[in-house]
């Protein structure tokens, strides 16, 4: 996936597409302070695969103690491939979690003072904004 962006303009939301490549390259201190100052200017952060755990704690720790009147924290969800119906379909999802690793995958991050509800089911999610 290519890197992209797309700025905050005039008060409008953007969105801000990081490719896995780019944030395997950063230490896991540099990815967290990366996202934080995008979702600070209240835009949202698509990541191509995941954060490790430790690394959505860090965020997650970061953003609380940035709390204050103009950024209220951080909203997080993850999107994978749906579950195995069959047993075929079961060992190719292993397969390629195994490949891909941390690859796999979307997750979007976004102020929570913009967004309302984050809704996920296995084929789609729904992001609610206020």
């Amino acid at each position: 996936m290519k890197q992209s962006s797309k700025s905050s303009i005039n008060g409008k939301m953007g969105v801000h597409v990081l490719s896995y490549d780019l944030l395997s390259e950063l230490a896991s201190q540099e990815k967290i302070e990366r996202i934080l100052e995008v979702v600070k200017t209240g835009e949202i952060v698509l990541l191509e695969g995941r954060l490790h755990p430790d690394e959505e704690l860090q965020l997650t720790t970061h953003a609380l103690k940035s709390v204050s009147g103009k950024f209220s924290g951080v909203e997080i969800a993850f999107l994978s491939s749906r579950k195995a119906k069959t047993l075929l379909e079961h060992v190719k999802n292993s397969l390629l979690r195994i490949l891909a690793k941390d690859r796999f995958g979307i997750t979007v991050i976004g102020p929570s003072k913009i967004i309302k509800e984050i809704k996920m089911d296995p084929q789609k999610l729904e992001i609610l904004f206020k």
